[in-house]
């Protein structure tokens, strides 16, 4: 058995930052099932202590790496001495690309990091550069984080601004730190009425996988969640996150108007992320269970036809008064 301590990120919002251990432990035990997670302190600071079967190596070492509280990892030698533990690099892009981002009603990045693990913990098969769906994407966290990761990312959102606003910071970015890419728009039509504008933004990370042609690309359509499967092709994407909306500041747009649960929203959607994600894909919904009780999200995502998996004890927490967040999570089956 080898003992770890990793030592929490103080990148945290210090409100979310006692609720994010305990989510953070669940999401450890299903980045890592051979692990036994529980809190500690380094020094007197947050922290998760892990005792695993075998040590941490390579794709194990990589995922918690990933984990959404990690800022350092310490392996627990004799008595009080602890080694510094150096996982390997698994970014693409920077972490900053997220970290500089701010606008009103932005998702923490920590949390939307969590939300991606357990959609990838979701899913039965990934392949080596997959793709991720953003239902409902605001100015783009949930792509910026799969940029991180050298994936690729596709991303709806209804209104004008945030997608103005998200492509434009992304291609600043990218400007900044000298990667290779190129901006194209789109309109797609059915019938002679718009369907959706797409801004799309072709990338990589080093000059010589530009010539090379080994590129990414992150594409925000201007577009109504429910029309997801008329404008991607079916099996196109690996994993969908998405943070619903929580019904306090923003009600869930819809075809009934404007509402505070977004479970209805969720089942006119669904059958169009059914649709577009691949057999095997892994989903995970935050939702505000103060507004969307989970047993309506639940019917809504099996009326499409996903498995919907148990619920994971730890994840529910605080962000506000009015908002007690939960994440369900859901796979298409094979």
């Amino acid at each position: 058995m080898t003992e770890y301590l990793l030592l929490a990120n103080p990148g945290h919002n210090r409100v979310y930052l006692e609720a994010a251990r305990t989510a953070a432990a669940a999401e450890l035990c299903l980045l890592l099932p051979s692990c036994a997670v529980s809190e500690g302190e380094v020094g007197g600071q947050p922290a998760l202590r892990l005792c695993c079967e075998q040590p941490l190596e390579g794709e194990a070492l990589a995922r918690c790496a990933r984990s959404s509280l990690f800022f350092a990892l310490f392996e627990r030698a004799e008595g009080d001495l602890l080694r510094p533990v150096t996982p390997p690099e698994w970014r693409y892009l920077p972490d900053s690309l997220n970290t500089i981002l701010k606008y009103p009603g932005k998702t923490n990045e920590q949390f939307t990091r969590l939300l991606v693990n357990l959609a990838e913990g979701a899913c039965l098969s990934l392949r080596d550069k997959p793709t991720l769906l953003d239902p409902m994407c605001g100015q783009g966290t949930t792509l910026f984080e799969a940029a991180i990761r050298g994936w690729n990312a596709v991303g709806l959102e209804i209104q004008e601004q945030p997608v103005r606003k998200g492509a434009g910071y992304f291609v600043k970015f990218l400007e900044n730190s000298r990667c290779k890419h190129k901006r194209s728009e789109e309109k797609r039509t059915r019938e002679g009425k718009r369907l959706a504008q797409v801004t799309a933004v072709e990338y990589a990370a080093q000059k010589d996988g530009w010539y090379r042609e080994d590129t990414r690309t992150v594409r925000f359509f201007r577009a109504d969640s429910a029309l997801c499967g008329q404008l991607l092709p079916k099996n196109s994407v690996d994993l969908l996150a998405c943070d619903l909306p929580y019904g306090v500041q923003h009600g869930a747009s819809g075809g009934d108007g404007l509402r505070r649960n977004a479970a209805g929203l969720a089942a006119e959607a669904a059958p169009g992320w059914f649709a577009v994600l691949r057999p095997g894909g892994g989903a995970a919904l935050a939702y505000n269970v103060l507004t969307t009780p989970r047993q309506q999200l639940v019917q809504a995502m099996e009326g499409a036809g996903f498995s919907v998996l148990p619920r994971t004890e730890g994840l529910e927490h605080r962000v506000d008064q009015a908002i007690l967040r939960d994440v369900l999570t859901a796979y298409k089956p094979k």
